[in-house]
């Protein structure tokens, strides 16, 4: 079995989108300037309608994480992990999270506050190992 795609709608299909070419965009309010993940069609501090995009730089920081023993879906292998990251955004001192899966580090040396790179696979995106000088 494949692994499912995710759903995408007017309010996520930039996401989406950006995962594709390999950047995480974030959902940035054009009245107030906060940012905001997951998507939403409108901003959770003034309530405007209006926003822009910014970008992820790539890299990003472990906040939590849980390991799934089972049920494990068809396309995992596992144990897995699915993380919690805080990303960083260029010109922000805002750290959006975004919930994701692991590439390229082995569950045990899974660590709160670890640094880690974004890593794009399969049109989606996971946290993996922090590179020497930025984004993968």
């Amino acid at each position: 079995m494949t692994r499912p795609q995710p759903v995408t709608g007017r309010d996520n299909a930039y996401f989406w989108e950006g995962v594709a070419k390999g950047d995480v965009l974030i959902q940035k309010c054009t009245a107030c300037g906060s940012l905001r993940h997951p998507p939403s069609p409108m901003c959770p501090d003034c309530q405007s309608l209006d926003w822009t995009t910014v970008k992820a730089t790539g890299q990003a920081v472990l906040h939590s994480y849980t390991i799934c023993h089972h049920p494990l879906p068809p396309w995992e292998a596992g144990p897995y992990a699915v993380a919690l990251i805080d990303l960083e955004v260029e010109d922000s001192d805002a750290r959006p999270r975004i919930v994701c899966g692991t590439r390229g580090i082995a569950n045990e040396d899974l660590r709160i506050e670890m640094p880690l790179n974004l890593v794009f696979e399969d049109g989606l995106v996971f946290a993996g190992p922090a590179q020497e000088g930025g984004a993968s």
